[in-house]
């Protein structure tokens, strides 16, 4: 009996602690996973509710309360989620309120992504998965203190001026590479080397032409790493890096404007006039342009033709501005009443040609009453009166 109640007392104990293993996994997970610090972010048209990070799917759920169409712009730390393929970056998963978003803007550094996600009046959550969470994957290794030391480098290059209308292209590598580069405002021109170098090259938009610019450079060896980075303005404009066997990096991007501005980039007249691009005015002009316009061939079409003769007279009228500030107010009156009806936009979704085209003519025939049929209708009462 002695052994009897002995093995017994063992065996307790085994299922006791078994128990109070299981119920401390339990709840330290679920807590774990919601414990961490709110990713840095901004965001326009709607107001972020909270955040939950799910550990098993390796995704980060933001709850949004809506009120007109937006875009939310959140920095999120590698050490949070990140979304690798052994170690290059590959694209996060992002859901809105059901729909997937197949391409977004997207800011990367070695320690934290950044991007922009667009969303509509009624999209109440945003999922972002990754493939994984609370760590640095694949496992760090003496490789991976490569990334923080070119990130200090990249750091230093952007305090340094380039002549305007140029860029740089910086080579990072510990090995032999070969490749090329070109912009619209050069030819392709191959180039080949060892370890770092730099290189300096026209890259401008200019006006009724976007410039833009690639490089695409190939590791020769089967080890070592290999970034390439292109700054203009004292801005990363484009990045790649790959450590894998005779690794291939592609990039391209749009070169900065001209001074002034260039079509389809900036909107000169509103610029002047409210005094920054960042002014909520212009973003709502660019936010309509690139989030419902751009996205239809009939809005792409407007856009061509309306760019053809805006940016025929839109400098001088800006540079006017700049120079005579009661002409600035003059114009700041004359545009308020059809930036506040375009505003209108935020409101309703525009997903499709005959919707675009629907609210595109309402608004120009609000707009032609606006500016032509009120007036007329006071200088019509005003000479009946005499």
């Amino acid at each position: 009996m002695s052994l009897v109640k002995q093995q017994l007392s063992v065996y307790v104990k085994i299922i006791v602690i078994t128990l109070f293993v299981v119920m401390l996994g339990a709840v330290i997970v679920p807590t774990f996973a919601q414990q961490f610090k709110e990713p840095e972010y901004t965001i326009r048209g709607a107001e972020v509710l909270g955040f939950d990070l799910d550990i098993e799917t390796a995704s980060l759920a933001i709850s949004l309360d809506p009120r007109a169409r937006g875009e939310l712009i959140i920095t999120l730390p590698r050490n949070l989620i990140d979304a690798r393929d052994g170690f290059d970056d590959i694209d996060f998963e992002i859901v809105v309120s059901g729909l997937n978003l197949f391409s977004y803007d997207e800011i990367v550094t070695s320690f934290d992504r950044t991007i922009t996600i667009p969303f509509k009046r009624g999209h109440d959550e945003i999922t972002i998965t990754g493939t994984h969470v609370f760590s640095f994957a694949p496992t760090q290794t003496v490789r991976d203190t490569q990334p923080q030391t070119t990130e200090k480098r990249i750091s230093d290059e952007l305090t340094k001026d380039i002549p305007e209308g140029q860029a740089k292209l910086l080579i990072y590598s510990d090995t032999s590479w070969s490749g090329a580069y070109q912009s619209t405002t050069f030819d392709f021109t191959e180039i080949s080397g060892q370890r770092d170098k730099s290189i300096i090259f026209g890259c401008e938009s200019t006006f009724g032409r976007q410039g833009v610019f690639g490089a695409k450079i190939q590791k020769l060896s089967s080890d070592g790493y290999l970034t390439i980075v292109v700054i203009q303005n004292h801005q990363v404009i484009a990045q790649g890096s790959t450590h894998e066997q005779m690794g291939e990096i592609l990039i391209n991007g749009n070169c900065a404007s001209a001074p002034g501005g260039i079509p389809g980039g900036g909107c000169l007249i509103a610029t002047a006039t409210y005094g920054s691009e960042l002014a909520p005015q212009v973003q709502l002009l660019r936010e309509l342009r690139d989030n419902s316009l751009l996205q239809t061939e009939s809005g792409s079409a407007f856009m061509g033709m309306f760019n053809d003769v805006y940016y025929s007279f839109s400098p001088q009228i800006a540079d006017l501005e700049r120079e005579n500030p009661v002409f600035k107010e003059m114009v700041k009156i004359a545009i308020t009443p059809m930036i506040s009806s375009l505003s209108i936009l935020n409101y309703v979704d525009m997903d499709s040609e005959v919707e675009v085209l629907g609210y595109g003519i309402s608004l120009i025939l609000l707009n032609i009453g606006m500016y032509l049929g009120i007036p007329a209708i006071v200088i019509v009462g005003i000479k009946k009166r005499f």
